[in-house]
């Protein structure tokens, strides 16, 4: 009967009987924890009566005694004592009233009269009558007497019956607990019994399904299964047989899904790049060898169920990739977003190989992944990169030479037709100085003779003297102009030779910082020794890693004279102008840029106006007195450093305070020319 009935009636037809037993027992229980707490309280009530007793028996021995020894001292503190003493007394009577009212009388009648006879006694030892003091005193401690024997046959009368009453207790708590004892272990006999027999129901069907269960689990799919029924474990039987029959088509499933695993990794096995197929938890499902071929420092770690995030942190911990100027979890972050992204590609360097990945999403979740190996083909990109950028150096060196070519081939013109120009005009310009000499000697020798025949002869008179006198110092001062203006031609046409004629010199690597120290000496000493008393401050800032270029050293040369000069001939300038308080000094400075090189030339002279700056590189172009310049040093110097070696020439200046010209040259030539320079 008991296995057509559910596990669920089993248990419920278990507990309830169980719970029976438990009331059963509890009201028990209560029945006697409810008797022996009436006795506790008894209990309790007596030893509350007790106390009041031995209370009031202390109380009146207090009180005797203050009384008495007011008798003796009479003293009013003995009296307020005794009074203190009868209060309490009264306190614990009032409470022993409720339980002994008549033995509560008995002890106040007979309180009262040793209190009668007591306060007599002090009356008489107050009036010196002491025999009867004595005698009142006697029959008051007659009457103290009766009240301790009343209190004191209260207190044992009490103590017997709480005795009595705790025996009492005693015996009923044990038959109590004997009678609980009996009661427990029949109700668990009852429980242990009724547990078994509904337990052994359940567990030898359930045992019969473990038994099934395991054979299963242990992959014997033959194995019977036991009888469905209307309960649980019938029920239990019925799934598990519906289980079994899904597991063999499980199985016989699986062995078509990995026939046809074998064949897709067949077909990717032949893919030549690396292959994988991500789940929809982004964990590796699948992959060729082509891709472990890619990462051979993840061999080891490359497995199926492996996530996507623990493949890139196995990359960063293992230093296979180049992180560039990111940090490792700024790389992680923009490789997470890129796989999410998907359907696109990014290339990553993997030490030394270059990997192009290629990601898209399949539908119903999870990527494929396409690893290709770039390497050579990046390999052949640089490789065209640099002949491409190798070409385009090539080409604007090229250009840059054709540019130089055609320039030179217009200055060699423009240098042709300026040395025909200036041979043309050097030939009657040399006629003009020549005669011009030649004529103010001839003055000279006629005043000679005019003065002599002036001596012998007085023929001539003294205003036709003095008219020859004045027409010949004109001659000779026109003459002289003519000399100095022809001299001043004569300077621009060597000038304009100079700025024509082919370079000099071949250009080869020197240090630039030995050229500015050599042209700062030569300017110096040359400027002393064409003006006595010339004196200027020269201070160097040369960078030693300025180091060698590669120039024309006589050339440069030649335009830092130019600077120089000009520089030396404002700082004197500005320091005749200012009367003899003002030092003049000029600084050179070169300083290393890298590719190029700088050469600062300043001075703290009378500067360039903004409308002479414009036109100062100009040939020709001059602000200097006639006779002082020549207008080609700063046009000669620009085309040096600009034109025959590429680099640029600046001017910063302030009129009134200085002037600084900033040359920048190339450490290298961008293209050979031929040694000649400007042409």
């Amino acid at each position: 009967m008991m296995s057509q009935l559910s596990v669920r009636s089993r248990l419920i037809i278990l507990s309830g009987m169980l719970l029976c037993t438990l009331i059963f027992t509890n009201l028990f229980l209560t029945a006697k924890l409810e008797n022996n707490s009436r006795a506790v309280a008894t209990e309790t009530e007596l030893s509350e009566v007790i106390e009041s007793a031995t209370g009031a028996r202390i109380a009146f021995g207090e009180m005797r005694y203050w009384l008495a020894d007011l008798a003796v001292s009479l003293l009013t503190a003995s009296e307020r004592n005794a009074a203190a003493a009868r209060t309490r007394m009264d306190g614990y009577l009032e409470q022993l009233a409720k339980q002994k009212p008549a033995l509560v009388a008995k002890v106040r009648v007979e309180r009262a009269a040793f209190e009668q006879s007591a306060n007599d006694a002090v009356d008489k030892y107050t009036n010196d009558q002491r025999v009867l003091g004595n005698s009142l005193l006697a029959q008051a401690r007659n009457h103290s007497v009766k009240v301790d024997e009343y209190l004191t046959g209260l207190v044992d009368e009490l103590r017997g019956e709480l005795t009595a009453e705790r025996q009492r207790i005693t015996g009923e708590v044990r038959a109590a607990t004997k009678s609980t004892m009996i009661a427990d272990l029949a109700i668990l006999a009852l429980g242990v019994l009724l547990t078994f027999a509904i337990l052994r129901s359940i567990a030898i069907p359930l045992r019969e399904l473990v038994a099934t269960i395991d054979r299963l689990s242990a992959g014997d799919l033959s194995v019977s299964i036991p009888a469905a029924s209307p309960n649980e474990i019938g029920a239990m039987a019925g799934a598990l047989g519906l289980f079994r029959d899904s597991l063999r088509a499980r199985d016989r499933f699986a062995a078509e899904a990995e026939t046809q695993r074998k064949t897709i990794a067949a077909a990717i096995a032949t893919i030549s790049e690396g292959f994988v197929l991500y789940d929809s938890d982004d964990r590796i499902v699948l992959f060729n060898d082509q891709f472990r071929a890619i990462y051979p420092g993840l061999s080891d770690v490359i497995r199926r169920g492996m996530g996507f995030d623990e493949l890139l942190e196995s990359v960063i911990s293992r230093k296979l990739v180049d992180l560039g100027s990111k940090s490792p979890e700024q790389w992680i972050a923009e490789r997470k977003a890129q796989h999410q992204g998907s359907d696109d590609f990014v290339e990553y360097q993997y030490r030394e190989r270059y990997v192009r990945i290629s990601e898209r999403s399949i539908q119903g979740g999870g990527s494929v992944a396409i690893y290709t190996d770039i390497t050579e083909l990046r390999r052949r990109n640089i490789e065209l990169e640099q002949a491409r950028d190798s070409a385009e150096i090539a080409l604007r060196e090229l250009q840059t030479a054709q540019d130089r070519l055609i320039q030179s081939e217009k200055l060699a013109s423009l240098g042709q037709l300026t040395a025909g120009i200036a041979h043309e005009i050097k030939n009657p310009l040399n006629f003009v100085n020549n005669f011009s000499s030649l004529s103010t000697e001839l003055i000279d020798e006629l005043n000679d003779l005019l003065g002599s025949v002036a001596m012998d002869t007085a023929a001539i008179d003294t205003k036709v003297r003095a008219e020859m006198d004045e027409l010949t110092q004109m001659l000779k001062r026109n003459l002289e102009k003519v000399v100095k203006h022809g001299k001043r031609a004569d300077s621009i046409v060597k000038n304009m030779l100079l700025h024509s004629r082919e370079g000099v010199g071949e250009r080869r690597p020197a240090d630039i910082n030995a050229i500015v120290e050599e042209s700062l000496n030569l300017a110096y000493h040359g400027a002393r020794a064409e003006k006595s008393g010339f004196n200027i401050t020269l201070e160097r800032d040369l960078d030693p890693s300025a180091g060698i270029i590669d120039l024309y050293p006589q050339e440069i040369t030649r335009a830092l004279l130019n600077l120089i000069s000009n520089g030396f001939y404002a700082a004197n300038k500005r320091k005749e102008a200012d009367n003899g308080g003002f030092k003049p000094s000029l600084t050179a400075i070169t300083k290393n840029l890298g590719h190029m090189v700088e050469i600062r030339i300043r001075d703290n002279g009378t500067g360039i106006p903004a409308d002479v700056r414009e036109k100062m590189f100009n040939p020709f172009f001059t602000t200097k007195p006639a006779g002082e310049g020549t207008g080609l040093g700063l046009s000669l110097s620009h085309d040096i450093v600009v034109k025959q070696h590429g680099g640029k020439i600046e001017v910063d200046t302030e009129s009134g305070k200085f002037t600084e010209f900033i040359i920048t040259l190339p450490r290298a030539a961008a293209a050979k020319t031929q040694a000649g320079g400007l042409n």
